[in-house]
């Protein structure tokens, strides 16, 4: 079975279609504008607000982000602030934000247009704001195609001096023992070692790929069926794989 939204539907799960949006904004009554602007949008899922650089980055490492609105000046009493530059120009060295779609917020349209070359970002809002065009930029992010549907499909690791390649699609599931991560597949079982799941789920596809447990990620591709009451995963290889209790709900709402 092939796991997608027509099937995911029939267990009455439901696939995460909106859009988690980061605002990083350090004025109170712009913020509060654009998030207003924001979840008017029918693609709009939650939003996030912040003021500063630290939180931003909090942000986006604890929640799945797939836009992200920056103001350019985050330190209005510093005359060289740009932080909300820096900010974009680390969350692009992440892997799952290489691509995400991000929105400048500024009233220097030079150091707006440097950042929309260097950092690739989707476009720029100017102060003050004509509302009618902000909704438009921000509707248009929002229906552009998610991050995941950019990310390789070809997992590159290092083993004993020599780079190897992996086809993300032949990937049945991740499993951590001890400091090591096996990676089995259809031909072949990979054992990584002094690596941890959370970094390999940072290179690898999330529109492929769920985590059920502490120790155990799965291809959605490969799940033959989910027991909710027994809190396991059938996989079409046979593998039955535990649901964490504490991850049921995660698991069950990111299918």
């Amino acid at each position: 079975m092939i796991w997608n939204r027509k099937s995911a539907e029939s267990f009455g799960y439901i696939v995460r279609m909106k859009r988690n949006v980061l605002i990083i904004e350090d004025n109170r009554a712009c913020t509060e504008a654009l998030a207003e602007i924001t979840r008017k949008c029918d693609a709009a899922g939650a939003v996030f607000c912040v003021d500063n650089s630290a939180d931003a980055y909090k942000c986006a490492m604890e929640e799945e982000i797939d836009l992200f609105l920056v103001d350019i000046i985050l330190d209005g009493e510093n005359a060289h602030d740009v932080s909300g530059i820096l900010v974009v120009d680390k969350l692009r060295k992440i892997p799952r934000y290489e691509f995400t779609p991000v929105i400048f917020i500024t009233s220097l349209v030079d150091e707006a247009l440097h950042a929309f070359h260097e950092l690739h970002c989707f476009d720029y809002i100017e102060k003050p704001f004509d509302m009618e065009r902000v909704e438009k930029i921000i509707s248009a992010a929002l229906k552009a195609p998610l991050s995941d549907d950019r990310d390789s499909e070809v997992f590159y690791y290092r083993k004993n001096g020599v780079l190897y390649a992996l086809n993300t699609d032949r990937i049945i599931y991740l499993e951590a023992c001890f400091r090591n991560v096996n990676i089995y597949t259809l031909d072949e079982t990979v054992e990584l070692s002094y690596i941890s799941l959370k970094q390999l789920m940072e290179e690898l596809p999330r529109k492929h790929f769920i985590q059920c447990s502490r120790n155990v990620v799965v291809n959605r591709s490969f799940i033959e069926y989910v027991d909710k009451v027994n809190r396991f995963v059938k996989l079409r290889n046979g593998k039955l794989v535990k649901i964490g209790g504490k991850m049921k709900k995660e698991f069950l709402g990111g299918l």
